[in-house]
């Protein structure tokens, strides 16, 4: 089981958990599960040869924001979209 991260994101809270694989000692190599509304929305991978523990879990992390915030922006655009065609 690895780390549990919540995202306060624009349409509520984004959680997302990020582990580790076994790799080589200097190599980093992790998945992140992003799950809203206790639905798993996405699965995302980072492996580096030259990323320590925390620099390759802090790219993942940042990672995770960015592919929430895009989701919530491009369901905003849908919403604006919609509203603009009921005018």
């Amino acid at each position: 089981m690895g780390a549990v991260h919540i995202h306060a994101g624009k349409t509520g809270d984004w959680s997302f958990t990020i582990s580790q694989s076994g790799v080589k000692e200097g190599s980093y190599s992790g998945t992140a599960d992003i799950s809203f509304e206790g639905r798993h929305r996405c699965k995302l991978v980072l492996s580096g040869p030259d990323l320590s523990l925390q620099l390759g879990d802090d790219k993942l992390k940042r990672k995770c924001i960015d592919w929430i915030e895009r989701r919530e922006a491009e369901a905003d655009d849908v919403s604006r979209s919609a509203e603009s065609e009921e005018a």
